[in-house]
């Protein structure tokens, strides 16, 4: 590179060169052409996901335009970074990592703001799922289920509108956890999908033209997807599909399987024109959003869902005078939101919860005399070793393991402390997967109370993130003030 800015009519092509006035056109990365027809050209891909996030603000509330205006240039400086606005109003920056967050911070008050900021705790992501009834308990013991209604007891749920017009039938099927890699791996099919689809009682929505590359990764898209939605128990399942979520694109599905209901099919080339609409098309729109909140605030801490599928079994309509208005208050559209949305939440809270968490891939490189410690580390972490090897030609061994993001943070600074700066980590982001714990478990049997306690409090982390969680968004928790309040005394002596 040059040290020195020179202006130039034209340059050959192999060469590098800056372009100004761009700054409030262009966010991460464009092509630019001087004709319509251009090819855009693939964009960069980013080998770490944002998954740490922190709430920031200025010092001086004043401040603020400052911070908001450095913000957006960090966000076009790093292609890893990600700022958004909460809809409390907090200023939210996600970044890859505990180094790159420092590096965001300090680039922020040096370069781009050049004003004072503080920074709250990092805000982990998490994601909510469900799973198949599990066959082992805690103690991993078979369970036997006595009872074999409980085999086929029925996990859907009925919600109503508030003036009773409208009734759904939801049910929740859980997906294989590569569900979520799946769908992070095939974004690009899925928004060439939605792009070219008409979604949702959309009346004057054009459809993107499909070329026939474009028609081939959605095909490859949709045979891919037909093995995953193999466990559920809806014919014909993959044509039957209404939606994603959230946000038409998340690693959620919403399914139709209403006999007496035709609607368009969401995959291209597929016949919709002679399909009889009923009135019920009116208010897809709705239920879809509804649905699309569900997704993005699940019932256990408000985090959003994945690996989830809803079918939606019935929908009855009773006979409304006025369909925009009735004795409630509220217009019907808002009414099927509220009524779809707590149905897919309560038929979610139906099958056995999870929490998914964000996974590191930790490689370490550590001579053997400090293995063990470096071991203790990542076992007081929740990290889990996938392999050790002995470098040839030299003492060092690397070893490979998975950590938690939300067990992370200080965990360079720790490691190379308990080795003495003779371990050297890297983290770098892997895939999420799936906490086994059951967030709601109590011990019920006598060797689980034998074994864990009357309470069980000792160390459910998918409780304690869930918690946590709740308790930084100001939901309710189960936290106790005052625990066995019988017990405790004074130990002064009453004069």
């Amino acid at each position: 590179m040059g040290g020195d800015l020179e202006v130039v009519p034209s340059i050959a092509a192999g060469n590098i060169c800056g372009i100004g006035g761009l700054q409030d056109l262009i966010q991460k990365s464009a092509t630019i052409s001087d004709t319509l027809y251009c090819p855009p050209f693939h964009g960069m891909s980013h080998w770490q996901t944002p998954v740490l996030r922190v709430a920031i603000e200025p010092t001086n509330p004043a401040e603020i335009p400052q911070l908001i205006m450095g913000m957006k240039l960090l966000n076009q400086a790093d292609p890893c970074v990600e700022t958004s606005v909460l809809d409390t109003g907090e200023l939210v920056l996600c970044t890859s990592g505990e180094v790159h967050l420092e590096r965001c911070i300090e680039d922020l008050r040096t370069r781009f703001s050049k004003i004072d900021i503080r920074v709250s705790p990092p805000l982990v992501s998490f994601r909510e799922t469900i799973i198949p009834p599990p066959k082992l308990d805690k103690l991993n013991e078979a369970i036997i289920t006595e009872d074999l209604a409980d085999l086929t007891l029925d996990k859907s749920y009925t919600s109503y509108t508030a003036n009773r017009a409208f009734s759904f039938t939801i049910q929740a099927y859980p997906l294989p956890e590569s569900f979520v890699n799946f769908m992070m791996d095939n974004a690009s099919a899925l928004k060439c999908l939605v792009n070219s689809t008409l979604f949702a009682g959309s009346t004057n929505h054009t459809p993107a033209p499909v070329d026939e590359h474009t028609d081939f990764k959605i095909e490859e898209f949709k045979l891919l997807l037909e093995e995953y939605l193999e466990g559920i128990h809806v014919d014909n399942c993959i044509e039957k599909i209404i939606c994603f979520g959230p946000n038409q694109t998340g690693p959620n599905i919403l399914i139709n399987n209403i006999s007496r209901y035709d609607r368009p099919l969401i995959w291209p080339g597929s016949d919709s024109e002679n399909l009889d609409l009923t009135s019920l098309w009116d208010y897809e729109s709705s239920v879809i959003r509804g649905f699309d909140l569900a997704a993005s605030s699940g019932p256990l801490c408000e985090e959003p869902m994945a690996a989830t599928a809803y079918v939606l079994h019935d929908w009855t309509e009773s006979n409304v005078k006025d369909s925009s208005s009735d004795n409630v208050g509220a217009p019907i559209a808002g009414q099927i939101v509220s009524a779809v949305k707590e149905g897919c939440r309560r038929a979610f809270l139906k099958q056995p919860c999870r929490l998914m968490i964000a996974m590191y891939k930790c490689e370490i490189q550590a001579s053997a005399d400090v293995l063990g410690r470096v071991y203790a580390v990542l076992a007081k972490r929740q990290g889990r070793v996938l392999s050790e090897e002995l470098r040839e030609g030299s003492g060092t061994f690397v070893i490979a393991a998975v950590l938690p993001v939300a067990e992370s943070l200080g965990f360079a600074e720790e490691i190379r402390k308990k080795t003495s700066g003779f371990a050297m980590p890297q983290l770098v982001f892997s895939h999420w997967e799936t906490l086994q714990e059951d967030p709601f478990w109590v011990p019920t049997t006598e060797e689980e109370i034998t074994h864990f306690g009357e309470l069980g409090d000792s160390g459910n982390v998918a409780h304690d993130y869930m918690m946590s969680a709740r308790k930084r968004k100001g939901l309710p928790t189960d936290e106790q003030i005052v625990v066995s309040g019988e017990k405790q005394r004074t130990l002064k002596k009453n004069k």
